[in-house]
């Protein structure tokens, strides 16, 4: 196990993590430009924590070769700091980029600092305050064969589900790029979760009933991290009122969600369900007159449900949420396959959904389900039993789908999933009349049937 970590961040992610290293073994070095931020937060590290207030002094009250943890905000923040590192640190030393760096800044900063020899890591980290704490899925990219004691020691700090859910990854920049599908993955999983409360609310469910849905999703082992806590979220009260109901309907993002969908377009990768995801985020935030004016609002209608119709709908969503979910890790894998495809890496997926499997935002028990599927099959994205697990849930998704339209309930997330799986399982699609369009308009050409030659047909000979 490391003696020593240097530790630069100390916001809610950068302690957590320290405190968490710190409770193995390993003493805490850490930087802040504030002395009292130093103090106040070397009290909650029971003796196993020295500060310093300028980068040179941590840097020389550290045992060679050095391990600094970065835990700070992703971009310029993280790349001005590692330039300032990179003048101060030796050959050997190991940086650690611990934020949600986009994967591409991750290889940039690997092959800056390898031209000094200094080792470089791009750490993927999810888990949330909670998950730092006390064991986060951490997604680990490097170059560099890295030292067994700070394998060691990112083994012991990860959550346990019943293994370490850490990953070893190939490349100064995999790290993050896991880490980056996984958010994208997750903001489908919480619009697909909001569209499903949304739904029961409209049709008159309250939060109570709302909770109880969400955790009967356990007992048919299709529940979630994330589905847990929104049942716990709709049961929390502020005095007579419902918490979630004081809250604003305006849904921030980091960009993490949108990096996922830039990736999708540079590798040619279809993934719906994130960009409806990501889009509803935005068109939250987004103030048209239509949306402010009274007289302009489409009128909900609304049905009186009686106790078997609304156990009719209960049953049908909990399916229509599990299609969704199954599509949304769909599209995420293929990302990953697809990335694996065109830089020549080794992704493994079992490794994935192990590393993915505790600690982190997505942890569910659908994982033990792609593991299973992946071990029994060559190619987990063409097997016929992750096929099965959306074709037997495809009823359930379009009444729930039909249904809402006719309620002007928007379901974005759901809609769009159903969308991929009809396209892409249906014997053909309207592509032929987009690319005769093409050609028309630009000569862009076009490819016959049962042949692989590109050609330029002129539409008006016959006028």
């Amino acid at each position: 196990m490391l003696g020593e970590i240097g530790l630069i961040g100390l916001g809610v992610m950068g302690k957590n993590i320290g405190l968490n290293i710190a409770e193995k073994g390993t003493n805490i070095k850490a930087f802040n430009n504030s002395s009292k931020k130093l103090e106040a937060v070397q009290k909650e590290f029971d003796g196993n924590f020295s500060g310093y207030t300028t980068l040179e002094e941590l840097v020389e009250n550290m045992d060679r070769p050095r391990n600094l943890l970065l835990m700070i905000p992703s971009g310029e923040p993280t790349s001005k700091l590692i330039n300032q590192l990179s003048n101060l640190l030796d050959e050997n030393d190991v940086v650690i980029d611990g934020g949600n760096s986009f994967y591409q800044e991750s290889i940039h900063h690997g092959e800056n600092l390898s031209k000094k020899n200094i080792k470089f890591i791009g750490m993927g980290v999810s888990g949330g305050e909670e998950g730092a704490r006390y064991g986060p899925a951490i997604m680990v990219g490097s170059n560099n064969n890295l030292d067994g004691d700070l394998i060691e020691l990112l083994s012991s700090i990860s959550a346990k589900a019943p293994h370490d859910c850490v990953g070893f990854y190939e490349g100064s920049g995999s790290g993050h790029f896991i880490k980056m599908v996984h958010n994208g993955i997750e903001y489908a999983e919480m619009q697909l979760i909001a569209e499903s409360y949304h739904l029961l609310k409209r049709t008159g469910f309250n939060n109570l009933q709302i909770a109880d849905f969400f955790s009967s999703l356990k007992k048919i082992n299709q529940s979630s991290y994330l589905i847990e806590i929104t049942s716990e979220i709709l049961r929390k009260k502020d005095g007579e009122y419902f918490t979630v109901d004081l809250i604003k309907s305006l849904a921030n993002n980091k960009g993490t969600g949108r990096l996922t969908i830039e990736t999708s377009f540079e590798l040619g990768v279809s993934a719906p369900s994130i960009y409806s995801a990501y889009d509803a985020r935005v068109q939250s935030n987004t103030d048209y007159f239509w949306k402010t004016s009274s007289t302009s609002r489409i009128q909900d209608n609304k049905d009186n449900l009686d106790d078997s119709e609304k156990l009719s709908l209960q049953t049908a969503l909990a399916k229509s949420l599990y299609f969704g979910r199954v599509a949304s890790m769909i599209q995420g894998l293929t990302i990953i396959e697809r990335y694996n495809e065109v830089n020549k890496f080794s992704f493994n997926f079992e490794d994935i959904f192990k590393n993915w499997s505790g600690g982190c935002i997505i942890r569910s028990e659908m994982l033990d389900e792609f593991i299973e599927i992946n071990n029994s099959s060559d190619k987990l994205l063409h097997s016929s039993q992750l096929h099965d697990l959306l074709k037997k849930n495809l009823k359930n998704i379009k009444e729930i789908v039909s249904s809402s339209i006719l309620k002007n309930i928007s379901l974005p997330v759901f809609s769009t999933s159903l969308s991929w799986y009809l396209n892409l399982s249906a014997d053909d699609n309207p592509s032929n009349l987009i690319q005769a369009q093409r050609d028309f308009f630009g000569s862009h050409t076009v490819q016959l049937l049962n042949s692989d030659e590109y050609i330029h047909i002129d539409w008006r000979e016959d006028e």
